[in-house]
């Protein structure tokens, strides 16, 4: 009788575990499905549009001699069990918006 016992809770246990994981899962998946339809402005905004939702990374904020906002930013390529290639952008805030310039090392 006693192993029959512990074999049922073993059993709800296991059943209450699955149905844990998978509210967790639908969760991160929502989570992640709202973080990609938040429309954001200014600089973040430019950046997202131009470049995809959050790939790039901010490096090095610069004021130029206009006295313009400038931003240094890279953008990682991975490729197949290698390292990540950056490529290097110079975004500028302007009078009449934003512009992008590739920067050559």
């Amino acid at each position: 009788m006693l192993k029959l016992f512990v074999f049922v809770l073993i059993l709800f246990t296991l059943v209450l575990i699955s149905m844990f994981i998978d509210g967790v899962v639908e969760l991160h998946k929502q989570e992640k499905e709202e973080k990609k339809n938040i429309i954001r402005d200014g600089m973040k905004g430019y950046l997202d549009k131009t470049f995809g939702f959050g790939n790039v990374t901010l490096y090095k904020t610069i004021l130029d001699a206009e006295g313009n906002t400038c931003y240094l930013v890279y953008l990682p390529k991975y490729e197949w069990f290698k390292a990540p290639k950056y490529e290097w952008y110079e975004v500028c805030a302007t009078q009449s918006g934003y512009k992008h310039e590739a920067v050559k090392g």
